[in-house]
């Protein structure tokens, strides 16, 4: 007699908010505090009318950071628009590389924040040949990881389970390291272009195989390229240098991850993922591939050449981009970023963002970047602390039946993350972009309700990422750019 399976859920956690009175946010309520304090004040000493102006004025003041549109305070899209607008005006939306570029000398480099990166190789103790992008400003080191997840098909639920916890395992233990930043796996989706099933094709046919055997091989190797979407899963991983010798010199920080880099390969194949280090040629072929479309097939017909392709790291770029505010126009594409504003509500099983993640005819270029920053252990201690006293506050200064029941579930998680993090567990911030790149001139509103409608079923909340989607655009590569570390609106402006 079997046993009657039950669906595991899980549940997409919550986010630590800081309340005061009536709910607002503790720089919302300081200011509100702050305007009635006035007006008390002024009427006072100068009368009812005095008063009145000051709190109209207070009012206009402290609205913008009460009133939230798509997650964000007023005051945050001002700053955003302020630095849009400024940049627009002096031309710091267009790139251009090569010989007629505004770069002294003519130079050639990555757009935007990957500007000053630069792309070196180590070696990893089992062999392993890695490339390691360095952003010195920030003195980070990536590596990237090819992937090939498992799947779920003809597995047993029990197994999925135990994939499922040693990923949680291998989130909590990689994060639990004070230089790790951020954890980004990527499922990026391109045309088939046929190069690599030709290659496949030609390797296992035999010269002396009969005419009409090595028609129907090509025929149907064609046929199978025509319709096909390539998926290439990849996990990048951010490290940042503690010592000063590995600030100053890469080999050094290349060292400690060649070190660490077997085990990293151990833990993800527990998790149902068989990964290996990318090469810097790699790495170069996906970032080039990512900003110019067209050079698809070339770098796949490269990879079969001993040699090798004759793209450099600052080659990897496109000729020429143009931020627009809604959109990314670049090499004869164009592109559009979303990022996630809400996780689902509720509690979700394991395939939540199937729908999204699998390849679409529809959307071919297609690629979702699911961003993990991990908290150290002393800061999560500090933070789940801090959201269980911030809970409880919310929940003894609200009233009423539906309200008081939010707050009472709010104080329970609160305190769950309190107890998971007192037995190790660990405590991880994370977002996802989706990045859309389609051909110059192609219907956006199409591709924008298609994309709206997958998020949907992914019980996703998204908003298209206006104002910075070169820099958004940048941060789905999962190449180190880390959207909200590398942020330069204050933090204030997020209450």
């Amino acid at each position: 007699m079997s046993a009657e399976h039950i669906e595991r859920t899980y549940s997409a956690g919550s986010r630590p908010r800081a309340e005061g009175l009536f709910g607002l946010s503790w720089p919302a309520m300081v200011t509100a505090g702050a305007v009635v304090i006035a007006a008390v004040l002024t009427q006072a000493i100068f009368g009812l009318l005095p008063a009145g102006i000051v709190l109209a004025v207070g009012a206009a003041v402290t609205a913008p950071l009460v009133i939230q549109i798509g997650g964000r305070t007023g005051y945050t899209r001002a700053v955003l628009l302020w630095q849009w607008f400024r940049g627009a005006r002096r031309g710091e939306h267009l790139y251009r590389s090569g010989s007629f570029s505004v770069i002294p000398g003519g130079a050639t480099t990555l757009p935007g924040l990957l500007a000053p990166s630069r792309l070196y190789q180590g070696h990893a103790v089992d062999g392993h040949t890695f490339g390691m992008i360095h952003l010195p400003k920030f003195d980070e080191y990536t590596i990237v990881l090819r992937a090939w997840p498992q799947g779920a098909e003809a597995v047993d639920q029990p197994l999925v389970d135990q994939w499922v916890a040693a990923w949680g395992t291998f989130l909590a233990s990689l994060g639990g390291a004070p230089d790790v930043k951020a954890i980004v796996p990527v499922i990026d989706t391109v045309p088939e272009t046929g190069n690599r099933l030709m290659s496949e094709v030609s390797a296992i046919t035999r010269e002396d195989a009969p005419v009409v055997a090595r028609q129907v091989m090509w025929e149907l190797a064609t046929q199978l390229a025509s319709q096909r979407v390539q998926l290439e899963p990849r996990i990048a991983i951010t490290f940042e240098a503690t010592t000063p010798e590995r600030r100053k010199i890469p080999a050094e920080q290349a060292l400690e991850i060649g070190r660490r880099l077997p085990g990293i390969l151990v833990a993800l194949a527990e998790a149902g993922v068989r990964a290996e280090p990318m090469t810097a040629q790699q790495i170069i072929a996906f970032v080039r591939r990512a900003y110019d479309p067209s050079a698809q097939a070339d770098l796949e017909a490269a990879t079969t050449d001993p040699k090798g392709h004759a793209v450099t790291w600052a080659m990897a770029g496109p000729q020429d981009e143009q931020q627009r505010y809604d959109k990314l126009l670049h090499a004869g594409a164009v592109s559009v970023t979303w990022e996630m504003t809400q996780a689902p509500p509720g509690v979700i099983t394991e395939r939540v963002l199937q729908r999204l993640l699998e390849p679409n005819p529809d959307l071919p270029r297609k690629r979702i970047a699911i961003v993990y920053r991990p908290h150290s252990a002393s800061e999560a201690t500090h933070i789940v602390d801090d959201d269980f006293r911030n809970a409880r506050v919310a929940e003894q200064n609200t009233k009423g039946g539906l309200v008081s029941a939010t707050a009472s579930i709010r104080v329970a998680v609160a305190e769950q993350a309190r107890q998971e993090q007192a037995r190790g567990h660990g405590l991880t911030r994370y977002g996802i972009l989706i990045t859309l790149t389609a051909p110059r001139g192609a219907d956006l509103a199409r591709i924008e309700a298609l994309v709206s409608d997958l998020s949907t079923q992914a019980r996703l909340t998204i908003r298209r990422c206006n104002t910075y989607q070169s820099a958004a655009f940048a941060g789905s590569l999962g190449v180190g750019v880390i959207l909200p570390e590398h942020a330069t609106v204050p933090e204030i402006f997020e209450s």
